[in-house]
C-alpha cells in the first residue's frame, strides 16, 4: 500500500467511528432513481465505488442486483447492511473485477486530485456497460471532527464533466452544486 492510500484509508476508518458522518449516505436516497436511470434489471451485476455504509448498495441489492460494495475502510459498513464487500483503494482495483454497472456517489471529490484519472481508469475498465456518479463540487464540512478534509478535489461541474468525458464517450450530464452523471 503507497503512502497516499495508507493516509486516506486512516482518515476514513476515523471517520466512520463518528456517527453524525454514518448518518448521512448521499447516494442513499437516489439509489431507486439511479438503478432505473441506469437500465438495471434484475440479476445485473453492480460495483459500488466508494460505497461507505453500504446502505445504498443494499438497496439495489433489494431490487435484484447482484453487488459489491468497495471501500478502503474496514469499518464502513453498517452493521445491518449484508453485501459482498472488497477492501481496497479504488486507484488499485483488481484487474479482473467485472461488473454490468458502476455507482459512485459522494466520493470523486474526496479523491486526491493526483489519482482521479487513476480511479476513473479503473472504473471504466470494470464496467461494461454504464456508471452513475454523484460529484460534490464544495469543500466538505465533516472533516473537521477529526481535523482533516475530506473533500480534496473540489472542481467545477465542468471541469468534471471533462474529466469524465477523457474515459467515456457518452457523459450525460446535470446538477450544479452535485454534479450528476451517467456514463457510457
Amino acid at each position: 500500500m503507497d503512502d497516499i492510500a495508507a493516509r486516506e484509508q486512516n482518515k476514513y476508518e476515523r471517520m466512520w467511528n463518528i456517527k453524525s458522518y454514518r448518518k448521512h449516505a448521499p447516494g442513499e436516497p437516489i439509489a431507486a432513481k439511479a438503478f432505473h436511470e441506469l437500465g438495471m434489471k434484475p440479476g445485473d451485476t453492480l460495483a459500488d465505488f466508494g460505497c461507505g455504509t453500504g446502505r445504498p448498495a443494499a438497496a439495489m441489492q433489494r431490487m435484484g442486483a447482484i453487488v459489491v460494495g468497495i471501500d478502503h475502510a474496514v469499518n464502513c459498513l453498517d452493521p445491518d447492511v449484508n453485501i459482498n464487500f472488497l477492501k481496497c483503494n479504488l486507484w488499485d482495483l483488481p484487474p479482473d473485477l467485472k461488473a454490468d454497472f458502476g455507482y459512485c456517489t459522494d466520493v470523486m471529490e474526496h479523491i486526491p486530485t493526483e489519482k482521479v484519472d487513476a480511479v476513473l481508469a479503473g472504473i471504466r475498465r470494470i464496467v461494461q456497460k454504464k456508471a452513475f456518479f454523484q460529484i460534490a463540487t464544495f469543500p466538505d464540512k465533516m472533516g473537521k471532527h477529526i481535523g482533516e478534509t475530506l473533500h480534496l478535489t473540489v472542481q467545477t461541474p465542468e471541469w468534471w464533466e471533462a474529466k469524465l468525458s477523457e474515459h467515456w464517450g457518452s457523459v450525460i450530464v446535470r446538477g450544479d452544486r452535485n454534479l450528476i452523471a451517467v456514463v457510457e
